[in-house]
């Protein structure tokens, strides 16, 4: 009876056990499925929730927008964004853009073709707050872009962020470690240049008088070992507009420009400036435009970096191979075998 009776005590301590441990186990399944979620923080510092889908995206902005979610491993999931056609090399490398829906971009977008994709997620530049709010409202969750606000430290971390939300962090890391082993780079091979020989710059705009304010121009000159003339020119909506007699205040060394089809002739047949020394001296430079442009944040901005510390202290820079460099970011991070002939057009 005695026996009888352990073996029932015993029986029924292991059923407490056991139930006790599946109990304990479903309560740490619950558990963990809500510690998966991946919550990231955009640009106007909102912490976005990924969705449970990540298969269909649209992009509403210019800015490096398509160009970050390509290198970090969402191209094939973008059904929607705007005309890619300035972006010759960006075409080459992904051929399917040509034959993506257009959805217009920032506050000019055409909502019936965004719904028409269906997308689960729309990626949004941080300045167009009208449109943006014109497809949260139909439903889309958003996450909002820096694009020409980022500044070094800001865009690596939306790197970070991005490639968490397209569950491809093990490309944003690598990523976010070249940014950072190149510029060290750059860095230490301006350091070395006496304060003396530092070059005034002046980032211009299709004119000598539209100046290229704001933090990034900041960040890309001063990354480059140069001067930025413009540090304290507040940015308004399109550029600052300043005076030809701050620009020969200011007497730059060296004025560089966003890559266009009129190039550096508006500036350089300027006879407003005509006897300043950056004319004189024909130091007037279109940035480079290869995938995307140089002198604005995307993810091949080290490149424009490397190019500027180069125009501007060759003697120093002599151990920076920019054509190596090139060819090997184009190989690591977009998986493709630049030519020769097409590096050369990037210039």
């Amino acid at each position: 009876m005695k026996n009888k009776t352990k073996r029932l005590i015993s029986t029924i301590m292991a059923i407490i056990v056991v139930s006790s441990t599946i109990v304990g186990c479903n309560n740490q399944v619950k558990k963990d499925e809500k510690e998966e979620k991946t919550v990231v923080v955009d640009a106007i510092d909102r912490e976005i929730e990924k969705p449970e889908n990540m298969d269909k995206l649209a992009i509403t902005c210019y800015g490096g927008a398509s160009h970050e979610l390509s290198i970090l491993g969402g191209s094939d999931k973008i059904l929607a964004q705007p005309d890619m056609k300035k972006f010759q090399q960006l075409l080459k490398m992904y051929p399917r853009f040509e034959n993506v829906v257009d959805p217009g971009s920032f506050d000019n977008i055409n909502i019936e073709e965004i719904l028409k994709v269906e997308p689960d997620m729309a990626f949004v530049g941080v300045t167009s707050k009208k449109g943006n709010k014109l497809i949260e409202n139909s439903g889309i969750p958003t996450f909002t872009m820096l694009i020409g606000t980022a500044e070094v430290d800001s865009l690596k971390k939306e790197f970070d962020n991005v490639g968490k939300i397209l569950g491809k962090e093990d490309i944003s890391e690598k990523l976010i470690n070249y940014w950072e082993d190149k510029l060290n780079m750059v860095k230490e091979a301006v350091d070395k240049v006496p304060e003396n020989e530092k070059k005034k710059v002046y980032y211009a705009g299709e004119t000598i008088t539209q100046a290229n304010s704001g933090k990034w121009g900041d960040s890309y000159i001063t990354g480059s070992g140069g001067i930025n003339v413009l540090k304290d020119i507040t940015k308004g909506a399109k550029g600052s507009e300043i005076s030809v007699e701050q620009v020969a205040e200011f007497n730059p060394d060296v004025v560089i420009t966003q890559k266009r089809p009129a190039g550096i002739k508006p500036i350089m047949e300027d006879n407003r400036i005509k006897d300043l020394d950056f004319i004189k001296n024909e130091e007037v430079y279109s940035c480079p435009i290869g995938a995307f442009w140089w002198d604005r944040p995307s993810p091949e901005s080290p490149l424009g970096f490397m190019w500027l510390a180069k125009t501007l202290y060759p003697n120093y820079t002599e151990s920076i191979d920019l054509k190596k460099e090139v060819k090997d970011f184009y190989k690591e991070f977009y998986d493709y075998e630049l030519t020769d002939e097409e590096y050369e057009s990037f210039f």
